[in-house]
């Protein structure tokens, strides 16, 4: 069994800028890094908590509820990690757990225990308990004095000094809080400073031109690994490509990918990273080729092995998602099959780990399409749209694995019909937005939530125009897009905020130049941007970073600090 470790913890108390006595939210931030078997774990993670006492005797919390003297919660939530890196609102409703109970603090000792689930090595227990102090004890110590708040903040935390309880800063380090008896917790939110043309004030493009880049190419895959960004495949205007590129921002640097002459040269293929290896599989070829082999790349040995022969017909543009443990294919187009009929409605999983594949049930499956857009909940796969048998599609579906069904997801209040759209992922909802259909180019959408099988519609207040062919990424706390086409290629993006439903244009300054078929990977603290195509004419293999000043994807904001009375 592979050792899961918890490499680092950060507890914070999730506040709100104004706070009275009884309204403190029932929620703790909660942040860690996990390893399995030394490594740092990537994909969608399982994760159950509990507040436990000192000697872990007694559970007065947990995620669901079913936490018994210190035994492990029923229910998992689904939390997304990132080079190891994870984050979750404990006691999140929408996350499916249940409030934390503010009189819990009332105890002398207080630990958070937490389950962990890679979905390959089982749920297994974290060690030690983490024990919280000052931040999660601030849930009973909001006895903050009315209009203090306002005050210090006004002055940046050098006056308005409170004689009791809890303070809001932007000053990180205030010489009169501290000569008054306060303690600094540390950041723990921020202060928008939005301004009024709804263009982000600590945003920036900067084009850092490292050498020897892969070859100009647009209609390519790219995906992140944690630390490196790696191109493959594509279209130059002349030949389908097999060859790519690593980037590492750190060095700023690329090298090249190993040229596999087995493997042949293609676009719209898909690509996945399963934490080691970048799994790619089918693709158009040319003419009336569409691939049906997949490869699986390890980045460290810079080598290429074959995957076993999926049994599925070749395609290009399907749906696919990464598990944990298996790649989920489903759907696509290939102008061969189906009687000339082109739109598919089969797939199959691929496990790595036995390198065999599994046909999926075609019964009850959803109607066939191309490019229907999907997302990996952390136990099902979501469909949504898509073009299929000369209609425009706006129906969304649920693939369960553990029992090979699929379930159709409510159509009330959902977008219109389109395909070319992108789709995110927050960690508890699927966003869906913009695209085309008969009527022109869409600049709507809405987001899903599966827990209540509900759409909430997407303002188009402030939102950009529509468009097909752009980019998507989520920072944690907003989508943003960028280029793509409408009648012509766009130079321009947006970021999308689920939690104000509002819009934020980015910053032109320093964007790259006007494109679509490009691609888009968010580091963690950047959106990468490389190459594309402008209208089929020229071809880009420039690299380009979106970044934005506090990392979790909000600008034109203030930090806030939490400072505590002694």
């Amino acid at each position: 069994m592979r050792r899961l470790t918890l490499l680092t913890v950060l507890l914070c108390l999730y506040l709100l800028p104004r706070i009275a006595s009884g309204q403190v939210p029932q929620l703790i931030t909660y942040q860690g890094r996990v390893a399995v078997g030394g490594v740092n774990f990537n994909g969608t993670g399982q994760l159950k908590f509990a507040l436990v006492s000192g000697n872990g005797s007694s559970s007065w919390w947990s995620n669901d509820g079913s936490s018994v003297s210190g035994s492990e919660p029923s229910a998992s939530v689904s939390v997304s990690v990132s080079n190891g890196l994870f984050s979750v609102a404990l006691g999140d409703a929408a996350l499916g757990m249940t409030p934390i109970p503010p009189d819990i603090f009332t105890n002398p000792d207080v630990r958070l225990r937490i389950w962990f689930s890679d979905g390959v090595h089982g749920s297994q227990l974290l060690a030690p308990d983490q024990r919280l102090t000052a931040s999660g004890y601030a849930m009973m110590a909001a006895n903050l004095v009315p209009g203090a708040a306002a005050a210090n903040l006004q002055a940046g935390g050098q006056s308005g000094v409170p004689s009791d309880g809890m303070i809001l800063s932007t000053n990180p380090s205030s010489a009169n809080l501290l000569a008054a008896g306060y303690v600094s917790i540390g950041q723990f939110g921020s202060l928008t400073n939005g301004s009024s043309n709804g263009v982000g004030t600590n945003e920036s493009w900067q084009a850092p031109s490292p050498v020897s880049p892969p070859s100009i190419r647009t209609d390519h895959t790219a995906i992140w690994t944690g630390s490196k960004m790696i191109v493959w495949g594509g279209y130059n205007g002349t030949s389908y490509l097999n060859t790519g590129g690593i980037y590492d921002p750190a060095a700023n640097t690329w090298s090249p990918t190993a040229v596999n002459g087995s493997i042949p040269g293609r676009d719209y293929q898909i690509a996945l990273w399963t934490g080691s290896e970048m799994l790619i599989w089918g693709g158009y070829l040319g003419g009336t080729n569409y691939a049906n082999d997949g490869w699986r790349y390890n980045p460290t040995a810079n080598s290429w092995t074959a995957m076993a022969a999926s049994g599925i017909s070749g395609r290009d543009v399907p749906a696919a998602v990464w598990t944990g443990t298996e790649m989920i294919i489903w759907g696509g187009y290939n102008s061969g099959v189906n009687g000339g009929g082109a739109y598919l409605f089969d797939g199959a999983r691929y496990s790595p780990a036995s390198n065999v594949w599994t046909h999926m049930n075609t019964a009850g499956t959803p109607p066939a399409r191309q490019f229907p857009a999907a997302i990996w909940t952390g136990s099902e796969m979501v469909i949504w749209g898509g073009y299929g048998d000369q209609t425009y599609l706006n129906d969304g579906w649920v693939y369960h694995p553990g029992t090979d069904t699929w379930t159709p997801i409510s159509s009330n209040g959902a977008p219109r019909a389109r395909f070319l759209h992108s789709v995110v992922w927050t960690g508890s909802q699927m966003i869906v937005w913009g695209g085309v259909n008969a009527g022109g180019y869409l600049n709507d959408g809405g987001c899903y939530t599966p827990a209540s099988d509900t759409w909430t519609p997407i303002t188009t207040s402030g939102a950009p125009i529509g468009r097909k062919f752009h980019s998507a990424v989520w920072t944690g706390s907003e989508m943003v897009i960028w280029g793509g086409y409408n009648a012509g290629n766009l130079q321009d993006g947006a970021r999308y905020d689920p939690a104000g439903n509002s819009w934020r244009t980015t910053t032109p300054t320093g964007a790259p130049a006007a494109r679509e078929n490009h691609s888009a990977v968010w580091t963690g603290s950047q959106m990468l941007v490389w190459g594309g195509d402008a209208s089929g004419t020229s071809y880009f293999n420039d690299l380009f970073q979106y970044t934005l000043s506090g990392g979790g994807g909000v600008s034109g904001t203030q930090p806030l600090y939490l400072y505590l009375k002694q």
